[in-house]
C-alpha cells in the first residue's frame, strides 16, 4: 500500500512539473518553467472587422495549428493574445498557447469596459504574463489588426478635442493607440523581431520610433491583403534556431501572394541598427532644402489618399517611397545622395514588391522603405506628423522650417 501511494506521490509531482503554460485557469501559473529558445507572442487585434465580419482571426489561428505540426517550434512557445470578437458582449480577451497538440486556454483576462487592447497598460500586463508563463532566452511580437502607419492618435495631444482623429495601431472597439504609445508600451523590453501583420507600417516614421526595441522589424509599408501573413508557412522561420529567419518570413508572405492571379504584396526588412546613421545623412539632405522641388508631387505614392474631400490635405497620403523622395530632394548633389543611398542600403536587408498594391497603384519604384512626402511647409501639420520622432529629429531641420 506504501508503494502505491508513494507512486500516485511521485507521478503528481512529475504532472505538475510539466504544466508550465497549459490549462484554462484564468491565473497565471508560478515562474519557473523551464526557458523555451524563444517565445512569439501574436497580439491580435479582432474585436473590429477583420474578426466579426471576415473572420481572419479563427482563419489564422487554424494556419498556426498547422505551422506548428513537425517540430516547427524547435522547443519555442507560440502565445496569442486574442482580442475576439464580441469583447462587450461577454467574449473576454484570452491568452492562447498554440501547440502540437492543440490550442491551450491560458488565461482569460477580465473585460473592463474602460481598459482596451490598446491601452498601454493591458499591453505591458499581458507582456509580462507572457514571460512569467513562457519564459525564454529571447522574445519575438506579432502585430495583428488594422494600421495606418504614423498617423497620430488623439492622446498624442494635450487638448484631444484639437487632436485629429486618425490613428496607428487596432483597433480595440474603435480605440486605436499611436505608434508613440505602442512604444512607450514595449518599452523595457527587447525583441529579437517585431512583425507588424498589418497595413502600412513599414515606413521610416514607424521603425524610427521603436528602433531601440528590436534589431529588425518586418512590415509592409502599403495596404496589405486581408489574410495578412501566412502563418503555416512563417512558424517554423520565425521558430529556426540560433537567430530567427526574419527575411525567409518576409519572403514567404511576398512569395505566397506573388504566386497568385491578382495576388499583391509588398514587403520590407529593417534593420533598425542603421537608422541612426539614416537619420543623419537624411537630416543632411533636408538641411539643404531652402524650398522644396516642385518634382515631389510626383514622388512613387504607396497609399491611398486619406482626405480626398480636404481642401488642404486633398493631395497628401501618409505613404510614399522614401528611396524616390530623398533622390528627388537630392537633384544636383549626387554625391549626398550617393551617401544616403548607401546608408538606405545598410537599413534595408530585404524588399520585394509586385506590379500593384493593394488599391491598384502601380509600383514602378520601391526601395523598401516607406516615408511621408511633406511638398509644401503646411504638409508638416498633416495628421500630426509632427509628433513623430522623425519629424523631430529630421524633417524639422530643414530651413523652410526655420
Amino acid at each position: 500500500m506504501l508503494k502505491i501511494i508513494l507512486r500516485i506521490s511521485l507521478c503528481l509531482s512529475v504532472f505538475i512539473a510539466l504544466g508550465a503554460c497549459g490549462g484554462s485557469s484564468d491565473e497565471p501559473d508560478k515562474p519557473g518553467a523551464e526557458k523555451a529558445h524563444r517565445t512569439v507572442l501574436v497580439y491580435m487585434l479582432a474585436d473590429n472587422n477583420l474578426g466579426s465580419s471576415h473572420h481572419f482571426d479563427s482563419a489564422d489561428l487554424k494556419e498556426m495549428e498547422r505551422g506548428v505540426q513537425n517540430g516547427a517550434l524547435g522547443g519555442g512557445r507560440l502565445l496569442v493574445y486574442h482580442n475576439r470578437p464580441g469583447t462587450a458582449s461577454g467574449l473576454a480577451p484570452r491568452l492562447l498557447e498554440i501547440t502540437p497538440e492543440g490550442t491551450n486556454i491560458v488565461k482569460t483576462y477580465p473585460d473592463d469596459p474602460a481598459l482596451y487592447s490598446v491601452d498601454a497598460e493591458r499591453m505591458r500586463l499581458v507582456l509580462a504574463d507572457m514571460k512569467q508563463l513562457c519564459p525564454a532566452d529571447e522574445y519575438g511580437i506579432i502585430f495583428w489588426g488594422h494600421a495606418t502607419s504614423w498617423l497620430t492618435h488623439p492622446d498624442d495631444y494635450p487638448n484631444r478635442s484639437q487632436a485629429p482623429q486618425k490613428r496607428s495601431y487596432g483597433n480595440d472597439r474603435n480605440k486605436w493607440m499611436s505608434v508613440s504609445a505602442l512604444g512607450d508600451a514595449l518599452e523595457g523590453n527587447n525583441f529579437s523581431f517585431i512583425y507588424f501583420d498589418c497595413c502600412l507600417m513599414g515606413t521610416v516614421e514607424v521603425a524610427y520610433e521603436l528602433r531601440h526595441l528590436s534589431p529588425r522589424i518586418i512590415a509592409s509599408p502599403t495596404e496589405l491583403e486581408g489574410e495578412g501573413m501566412p502563418y503555416h508557412l512563417n512558424i517554423a522561420p520565425l521558430f529556426a534556431k540560433g537567430e530567427a529567419d526574419v527575411v525567409g518570413a518576409a519572403r514567404n508572405t511576398y512569395e505566397y501572394y506573388d504566386s497568385r492571379p491578382g495576388g499583391v504584396c509588398q514587403m520590407v526588412v529593417i534593420n533598425t541598427g542603421a537608422l541612426e546613421r539614416l537619420a543623419d545623412v537624411s537630416r543632411e539632405v533636408f538641411m539643404t532644402q531652402t524650398s522644396f522641388p516642385v518634382a515631389l508631387g510626383s514622388v512613387q505614392r504607396l497609399s491611398k489618399r486619406f482626405d480626398p474631400s480636404s481642401q488642404l490635405y486633398s493631395r497628401c497620403r501618409p505613404v510614399y517611397d522614401m528611396d524616390h523622395y530623398y533622390e528627388t530632394m537630392c537633384a544636383g548633389n549626387t554625391g549626398l545622395y550617393d551617401e544616403w543611398k548607401s546608408t538606405l542600403a545598410d537599413a534595408v536587408i530585404y524588399k520585394a514588391s509586385t506590379d500593384y498594391e493593394f488599391n491598384g497603384i502601380a509600383i514602378k519604384r520601391y526601395g523598401g522603405l516607406g516615408s511621408y512626402v511633406i511638398s509644401r511647409p503646411s504638409d508638416k501639420d498633416y495628421r500630426g506628423y509632427t509628433q513623430t520622432s522623425w519629424w523631430k529629429d529630421v524633417v524639422s531641420k530643414s530651413p523652410v522650417f526655420n
